[in-house]
């Protein structure tokens, strides 16, 4: 995808990208659904200035792994909670209903995951998962088979 660079701030640019189709309605970006422009930080690779229209890649599996980490850490974590409450408070505390530790320990996990993606934060942000600005094009480029056309 090809987005035009409106900031540079030492090794990244800020390059606004048109929506396309294939964005559907996920709502992954914070555009959601709402714009058809959006706001892409990427890391510098090919020393874009402002102004420069620039080809913006994300590295291979970076955004399924993305993915696995935001949705399937809590969910993992909430269901830790649930199966650990359920089975384990009981056997703590004999003759408790087990349904709302289970639930409390449910979403404690779902917080704990979150907390500690978070603080892991700069390092994703550093690595594999922030996209590449990898080319200067120009405005009219577009990708045709993987090949540059005019």
């Amino acid at each position: 995808m090809r987005g035009l660079v409106h900031t540079v701030k030492d090794d990244l640019v800020i390059a606004t990208i048109h929506r396309k189709e294939a964005c559907g309605e996920c709502r992954a970006c914070l555009s959601g659904m709402t714009k058809t422009e959006m706001d892409i930080e990427a890391k510098n690779l090919c020393d874009a200035e402002i102004g420069d229209w620039v080809e913006l890649e994300l590295q291979e599996n970076a955004f399924f792994n993305a993915v696995v980490i935001m949705y399937g850490l809590p969910f993992i974590g909430f269901i830790a909670g649930v199966v650990g409450g359920y089975y384990g408070v009981p056997k703590v505390v004999p003759g408790i209903s087990p349904v709302l530790p289970s639930l409390v320990l449910g979403v404690l996990g779902i917080v704990i995951a979150m907390l500690w993606i978070k603080s892991q934060n700069p390092r994703w942000e550093s690595g594999k998962y922030r996209p590449l600005a990898t080319k200067i094009v120009e405005e009219e480029e577009e990708i045709v088979n993987g090949n540059y056309a005019k």
